[in-house]
């Protein structure tokens, strides 16, 4: 693989350490990150203030040598950028790579019509250098499958689990619809506001979270629900939930299926996406397909 890709700091601040040692992982695999020498202005925990974050952008994305835009990290801040993003200098020929905090401008570049692809943040390929044998290998193969997803249309298949709601087992049915969704609790704290979360007709809605307790996220769950984020999915998977704290023997699965069973939603769980090692890389807003105990996304 050969590919130029533009790499913007639209949250959190990154140790400029970690950014090289991920670029010279990324040059073994012949893939060129252009990090510009202004990528970061630290502003408290942030890469910079909110002017000189959308001039990362607006250049990262009228760039004409590269193919891609890539977040270096997530963290906090892309809420802060919406507003103020003119929508017409982001190129429809660029997606957008990235996940957690980036996920609020994930699902605006789609509601643009914009690209996007809910995978590895770029300091991730850091991990490439790994002391765990185990770790470089999964680092290795996400990456190079984020990259076949920029060279062409890679489909995917990634295993899932149902939940039956209630005492009555579901019966096996295919359920097909846009893949959306992301972060659980950058989607909640982004409810009630301009940027809200409304799951399109249909949609199979991916949901991960990082080192929350189980209540916190039963409550940004309560909140996407009765905010009607939900009203009109078609079904719930759940992908990982690294790090996240439990309550006594009960399962993340059935706090999830007892919140989730007014809309009397499929749920789903055991998808290798999320902050835990294993995170797959699909694009946003794509056609997705389960079926046999499998979601199946065509690109």
């Amino acid at each position: 693989m050969s590919l130029s890709i533009s790499i913007v700091a639209p949250s959190s601040y990154t140790d400029p350490g970690i950014i090289d040692t991920a670029i010279a992982a990324l040059e073994t695999l012949g893939v060129h990150a252009r990090v510009p020498a202004t990528l970061q202005s630290p502003q408290r925990y942030l890469a910079g203030s909110v002017a000189h974050r959308l001039e990362g952008l607006y250049t990262a994305y009228a760039d004409p040598g590269t193919q891609a835009v890539w977040a270096v990290r997530g963290g906090y801040g892309c809420a802060q950028l919406i507003e103020h993003i003119d929508w017409t200098r982001l190129s429809s020929a660029k997606p957008l790579i990235g996940y957690s905090d980036i996920t609020v401008l994930l699902d605006q570049c789609h509601r643009q019509g914009l690209p996007a692809i809910h995978g590895p943040v770029m300091k991730e390929a850091a991990l490439m250098q790994h002391e765990s044998k185990e770790q470089r290998q999964v680092a290795e193969r996400q990456i190079r499958e984020l990259m076949e997803l920029l060279e062409g249309e890679a489909s995917a298949s990634f295993p899932l689990k149902r939940h039956d709601a209630g005492d009555t087992p579901s019966r096996e049915t295919t359920l097909e619809g846009p893949v959306v969704g992301g972060n659980l609790m950058t989607l909640a704290c982004v409810a009630g506001t301009p940027l809200q979360f409304k799951a399109p007709p249909g949609a199979l809605v991916i949901l991960e979270d990082v080192g929350e307790p189980y209540y916190r996220l039963e409550r940004a769950l309560w909140q996407l629900v009765h905010s009607g984020a939900f009203d009109q999915a078609g079904a719930i998977c759940l992908g990982t939930f690294e790090g996240c704290s439990p309550y006594g023997a009960t399962s993340l699965e059935a706090i999830f299926a007892e919140v989730l069973r007014p809309l009397s939603l499929p749920l789903f769980s055991g998808l290798p996406v999320g902050h835990g090692m294993h995170n797959r890389p699909w694009r946003y807003g794509t056609q997705g397909r389960i079926a046999n105990g499998h979601l199946e996304l065509k690109g």
